[in-house]
């Protein structure tokens, strides 16, 4: 199976944001996990990623796991 990663902006903190460092310019990345069940994300958070800051996104009929960096 493959994970399709996408990085964006996150457009909406910057916007908001009166900062300059990097919390204002911060991005996110996306991974495709549709393919996933509940627990094939779980335990793929668990290896993959450095971080606790994840959410789930839906975009019509595909799921994101969004990490924050």
């Amino acid at each position: 199976m493959t994970l399709i990663v996408d990085r964006m902006e996150d457009r909406n903190e910057r916007e908001e944001s009166t900062e300059t460092g990097p919390t204002a310019t911060s991005e996110r990345r996306r991974i495709d996990v549709t393919d996933l069940h509940a627990d094939g994300i779980s335990e793929f958070v668990d290896a993959n990623v450095d971080t606790d800051a994840v959410s789930l996104e839906h975009r019509g009929a595909r799921t994101y796991l969004v990490l924050e960096s």
